[in-house]
């Protein structure tokens, strides 16, 4: 039995480790993680070199519900609410009537095209409807170049919350296929239900985890995580046993925590980072596992035209109809249209058929991993090239977080905000011992151009400049602000101070 488990533990950590550093190339390449997590796991499969037979799709299943939960809810930790707002709508449409599109598109066509039975087509079509947050939120996060960033936040905002609706689909046509369910007011009732628990859960377990965060005091640090660990589950299982939507409600609690003042926030945050990338490992690499290249050469013609079909008309005709009244312009929708990348997600719903009925779903599975993989490597390795071609391709600057847990100091008596120095302020120009700051008042850092510059008396402050300021008492830091803008306690309503502190003096 010790070497069984010593045997597992060798094999593992070096397909692990071979995962984490072929990564490292994988943007020199121009090949999604993706590709090269699937490819690890097929290696190490029942048809390649590692020969593990494995064929557990309810493990699987099981296994990779943990992993999405993760991804979606380090997704939604790193997704920014005044970044979100004005494309609120757009994503909405598309999360949601986008699916729909997808779904009958690609129903439409395997029925017609590849003559599949009616409620199998539509299964197929809402497996496929999704965009892979995880593919999405990894090949948009690129430190050295950006898409504009309302188009980058629709992306964003689309993979991470399309998942509830492209799972609610699936349960249904898988019902209907099954001959559980019926299309009567049931259906209707679980559409409309469904989300609504999701949302309403999703904000009242949050509001419970920050109440229980903020007031409890734990004894040790790395008990934190744990705490948060337990409330994504909580708020996972509970919703989906209230029959509502779980990934929806983690989602939704994410992004009330990622946008929230929470003790130990970036500490927080930095392991979920981190967790997210390992269930992504992990996951990827179990569903490679799970693939026959045999059987993925069997069903590679009709593969591959379900997979063009996907990609150039099946996820254009639901972008340009989902945003039909938004104000993105032409160019943006069809980068919208390429970027709408499949990824673990749909298999993960393959699995999840093929635990209901069986081999019978086997085709299903082999189609959808042969789709997907078409859509990374097709939509993937040009994603760079097509943003560039449509004039959306932007050199972007690191801006690296302060390296200070705020929310911790916020519990103490010192007040600390993070302020911009805009064009027009008194302190653009001026040194920090001209802007006439509050004794005991400091700036720990001015972050500029993708760094951190250490102050002292003489730094000049520019335009942009980010600072962290720290006052000794809470009630000091809106004076601390206001000296940014040339107003002081002892100012008369008529004083008001030059922009450049020299030229007074002259």
């Amino acid at each position: 039995m010790e070497d069984i488990l010593n045997n597992s533990l060798l094999l593992g950590s070096i397909i692990l480790l071979a995962s984490v550093l072929i990564s490292k190339s994988s943007n020199k390449f121009g090949l999604p993680i993706l590709i090269l997590f699937l490819g690890i796991g097929m290696l190490a499969g029942s048809e390649g070199l590692g020969g593990i037979n494995y064929e557990n799709y309810e493990l699987t299943h099981s296994a990779s519900l943990i992993a999405i939960c993760l991804i979606i809810f380090s997704g939604g930790l790193l997704t920014k609410k005044d970044e979100m707002a004005p494309v609120l709508k757009s994503g909405v449409s598309l999360a949601s009537l986008g699916i729909v599109i997808t779904t009958m598109a690609v129903g439409a066509f395997c029925y017609f095209v590849l003559k599949t039975p009616v409620f199998e087509s539509l299964l197929i079509g809402s497996i496929l409807s999704s965009t892979d947050a995880a593919a999405v939120f990894t090949a948009l996060r690129d430190k050295n170049a950006q898409v504009s960033k309302n188009v980058k936040s629709l992306l964003e905002l689309e993979s991470g919350s399309n998942d509830p609706m492209a799972y609610l689909l699936v349960t249904i046509f898988l019902g209907l296929h099954q001959a559980k369910l019926s299309l009567d007011s049931e259906v209707a009732l679980m559409v409309i239900l469904n989300p609504l628990i999701g949302l309403i859960l999703g904000y009242v377990l949050y509001r419970a985890f920050k109440f229980v965060n903020d007031k409890i005091e734990l004894d040790f640090q790395g008990l934190y995580p744990a705490l948060m660990f337990g409330f994504v589950f909580l708020t996972y299982s509970v919703t989906t046993r209230l029959e509502g939507n779980g990934f929806l409600a983690v989602y939704l609690f994410a992004i009330q925590v990622g946008n929230s003042k929470i003790v130990h926030k970036s500490a927080l945050v930095t392991f979920f980072d981190g967790v997210s990338w390992l269930a992504q490992i992990g996951l990827f690499i179990l569903l490679g596992l799970l693939v026959f290249p045999s059987r993925l050469m069997e069903v590679a013609p009709i593969g591959m035209l379900l997979a063009l079909f996907l990609v150039l008309i099946a996820r254009p005709l639901s972008v340009f109809i989902s945003l039909a009244f938004s104000k993105l312009n032409t160019k943006s929708k069809l980068f919208v249209s390429w970027a709408g990348l499949k990824g673990a997600t749909p298999i993960v719903f393959a699995a999840f058929v093929s635990t209901e009925i069986g081999t019978n779903a086997n085709l299903i599975f082999d189609m959808v991993f042969f789709s997907v993989l078409i859509s990374a490597l097709l939509q993937g390795t040009t994603l760079k090239p097509v943003a560039k071609k449509l004039g959306l391709l932007f050199e972007s600057v690191y801006d690296p977080d302060f390296p200070v847990d705020l929310e911790t100091i916020e519990k103490t008596r010192n007040g600390i905000k993070e302020l911009r120095v805009h064009e027009g302020d008194y302190a653009v120009g001026s040194r920090i011992v001209d802007i006439r700051l509050p004794k005991g008042a400091l700036i720990l850092f001015i972050k500029r151009g993708g760094g951190f510059v250490i102050p002292n008396g003489s730094t000049t402050f520019e335009v942009n400049d980010k600072v962290l300021l720290v006052t000794p008492q809470k009630d000091e830091i809106q004076h601390a602000e206001n000296c940014f803008k040339g107003i002081y306690k002892d100012d008369t309503p008529e004083e008001v101070h030059s922009p450049n502190p020299t030229e007074s003096a002259i």
